[in-house]
């Protein structure tokens, strides 16, 4: 699997629009990272920086070699602010104050600053309304990244001053053998059948095997709504439900890949879509 114009293997599309994006030289203050594959979305964002602060850059993206680039790739870039949140806590309002502050602060160098904010959807209420504000009167050349797999949880009025991109898995990690395909193929048709969730729910006890379930439903969506293939488990549905419920199922996987609670997200999805 090749590059992006953005140094990222995989998710080859959404680099060129943001690369599109970026070289208009209009830049909003806050982008939307939105996906189940947290690596990648966080190098894309790495790679925006550099984009952005490349001291060689050419018309063909940044050099990856001078000094703003390596230290931007060493995480040590004084203008770079990354914040990791790996954690179950929310983003408090403290922190988003803090966060908020320090990019009011002038750039050291040049005359730009960037914050990364992965797993940003863990904002509160009151740290979101704060986040807000910054976003309704930023400073020039302020620029934010919010990182999420749970695109639903944001504030609506918070994604309305953003633009969203979404990161969907790249195709060549949804393959499965004849006998995973015949095994969810017959869970998926007994559902559909008796609406009675409690065979894919049994089959689906670890987290790794629902996820593994729900990687199925997305292949299968993708060929009904692309017409890959003329008989799918969806070929009745057109071609507009097929990718409107990919683009739901994906969300749910990155929800899925945050939450303890995977059956029970898993079962109420089942009923409330399929």
């Amino acid at each position: 699997m090749n590059a992006g114009v953005l140094g990222v293997q995989g998710n080859i599309a959404v680099q060129e629009r943001l690369f599109r994006y970026l070289s208009s030289g209009r830049v909003h203050p806050g982008l939307i990272f939105s996906g189940p594959d947290k690596r990648s979305k966080w190098q894309v964002a790495i790679g925006i920086a550099k984009f952005l602060f490349c001291n060689h850059r050419g018309k063909d993206a940044f050099c990856n070699q001078c000094s703003s680039c390596k230290r931007i790739e060493k995480e040590i870039h004084p203008d770079v602010l990354l914040f990791k949140n790996d954690e179950d806590d929310s983003l408090k309002v403290e922190t988003i104050r803090e966060i908020t502050h320090q990019m009011e602060v002038a750039p050291l160098e040049g005359g730009a600053k960037i914050c990364v904010i992965e797993e940003a959807h863990r904002m509160n209420h009151a740290s979101a309304n704060a986040f807000l504000k910054t976003l309704e009167e930023p400073k020039p050349h302020r620029y934010f990244i919010l990182l999420t797999t749970q695109l639903g949880s944001f504030l609506p009025t918070l994604l309305s001053r953003s633009i969203v991109f979404h990161f969907r898995p790249e195709q060549e990690v949804l393959t499965f053998t004849a006998e995973e395909t015949e095994r969810y193929q017959k869970l998926v048709e007994s559902f559909q059948r008796t609406r009675d969730p409690r065979p894919i729910i049994e089959n689906c006890e670890e987290k790794e095997a629902c996820l593994r379930f729900i990687q199925f439903l997305q292949t299968e969506l993708r060929k009904a709504a692309t017409g890959d293939e003329p008989q799918t488990l969806f070929s009745s549905w057109s071609s507009y439900d097929c990718a409107k419920k990919f683009d739901e199922i994906v969300q749910l996987e990155g929800r899925l890949r945050s939450n303890a609670n995977y059956g029970l997200m898993l079962e109420s999805f089942l009923r409330q879509e399929f």
